[in-house]
């Protein structure tokens, strides 16, 4: 899903979207390992996340549950990630952003 998503991306041209809910920017496929590994310093990463970006005034993650294909968002609380399901569906979460 790594390579789709960020072939995906590209064609697409963009480096952040933004509606009246939020701004995310996108993480570069490059920095994916490494942000991984930060975020692990808290809390264990779950390997089936894929991260694509961060939500702008807050800086929780945004990343594909590979496992059931939703768009969410984390954040660290109490030792673990409480995830919230933003979109059911990564074309769901660019159609909602006019893509």
């Amino acid at each position: 899903m790594k390579k789709e998503w960020f072939a995906r991306l590209n064609g697409l041209g963009v480096n952040e979207v933004s509606n009246e809910n939020m701004t995310i920017y996108f993480i570069n496929e490059e920095n994916v390992d490494e942000a991984v590994k930060d975020l692990s310093r808290k809390v264990k990463w779950d390997e089936n996340w894929l991260i694509i970006g961060f939500e702008d005034e807050t800086d929780d993650v945004i990343f594909i549950n590979q496992l059931t294909g939703e768009i969410c968002t984390a954040y660290e609380f109490e030792k673990s990630w409480e995830v919230v399901s933003l979109f059911s569906s990564v074309n769901e979460f660019l159609k909602a952003y006019g893509y």
